[in-house]
This record gives structure tokens, sequence and C-alpha cells, in this order.
């Protein structure tokens, strides 16, 4: 399945539209089925559980959005291996290219050379274990909205509303950032479910493609 255009401009991205489609993209790293079908956390991948990464509004614990590309598929290479996919395409009309890095469940974009933002989730293919990878309050994919609500309190903000596989998501923004309108750094996401009794399905960071383009 081809990657689609992560550009949140129009759509997503209309999750990543606003930017779901962040959340749902088929893209190549993305599974077209509902979160039903998707099996619960399997082993925790090797090493240390979520390999000490964090999911953080500057980056993933040791990398942070602007750092160099080749600094950060070292230092993401060295604590989780070598990735299950690793593409490029295009990001809009001006927006150049965008190289796209996913292990498991996690895949980071690179743009113009350096770290631009990522994408933690439960639509991707079972090809290898989920990473428990939460944010530095202790948030992760599956937290239901009991737990985002009383972390978060007022730092945390509903945004837009989306179908994904004919169900409705509603995104989410901590500390101002918003999941319609990407910013260069921040922390959001998408939940299903609603906004009373949903679960977590999508976290993103950063702004993935950057399209200069109308």
């Amino acid at each position: 399945m081809r990657r689609r255009d992560f550009a949140v401009s129009g759509i997503l991205l209309g999750t990543l539209a606003a930017v779901l489609l962040f959340a749902f993209w088929p893209r190549s790293g993305l599974a077209s089925r509902p979160v039903s079908s998707v099996p619960e956390l399997l082993s925790e991948p090797a090493g240390v559980p979520g390999a000490g990464l964090v999911l953080a509004p500057d980056g993933l614990g040791p990398v942070t959005f602007g750092e160099a590309e080749a600094d950060v598929m070292a230092t993401l290479t060295e604590l989780l291996g070598d990735p299950v996919e690793d593409s490029t395409e295009d990001c809009g009309a001006e927006g150049g290219t965008v190289r796209w890095v996913r292990w498991a469940n996690l895949t980071i974009a690179m743009q113009g050379g350096s770290f631009s933002g990522f994408i933690s989730g439960i639509y991707f293919p079972p090809d290898s274990p989920e990473m428990p990878i939460r944010t530095a309050d202790g948030v992760g994919l599956r937290a239901t909205v009991a737990q985002l609500t009383a972390t978060y309190g007022d730092r945390l903000a509903w945004l837009a509303q989306e179908n994904g596989f004919g169900n409705r998501v509603d995104g989410f923004g901590i500390d101002g950032f918003d999941v319609a309108h990407l910013a260069a750094t921040g922390l959001g996401g998408y939940v299903e479910g609603g906004r009373e009794e949903g679960r977590v399905i999508t976290f993103l960071g950063g702004r993935p493609c950057v399209d200069n383009g109308p």
C-alpha cells in the first residue's frame, strides 16, 4: 500500500483536513483495518521497554526536531535496531521530499535533511511488537479520555473531529498544539470512541510535512 501525501495543509493530515489523515492514512506504514483487529501489546521490544524514548513536544527523548537526519537515524537505529520501513514521497506542491522511517508503531519524518515530526499509533501492521512509548507524564496509546484529562487538565484542548474507518475520531492538542494546523513543535493526537469514553489511538508531534505551496 503506497503512502499518501502526509501534507497536513489539506486534510490530516483534513489526523495529521485536519491531520487525521495523520492518524488514519493508509500510507504504507498504516494498516487499513479497525482498531478491534489490532492485537493488544505484544512482547516488549529487545532491550529497555520503549527503548527509553519519550513522546515530547520537541522530539523523541534523545532526538529533537531540527536535528540532522544522519544523527537521528544513528541514535534511533542504535536504540531500536534497523527500521522495518524506509521510503520517501513528495510533500505537497512546494514541500519537497519527506523521508518516512518506521519502527513497529512509530514513524518519524525527516524533511530538508532534519527530523521534523513523528506519529505513534495503533493502526500499523503487526510486523513487530508495539512499543510502549509514553509522554513524559506517563500517557500512552490506549489511555482513556479520563486518564488524558486527569493528566493534562486545562492544558488539553479538543480541536477536531474527523472520520476514520467509518468511526468519528477526536483530535486533541496539549499546551496549544493544534492537530489541524501543525507547528514545528508540539504534541497532540487522536481519540477514538468519543470525548467521554474514548481511548487514545494516535500521538503526533511536530510538523512531519511542510508544504510551502498555496
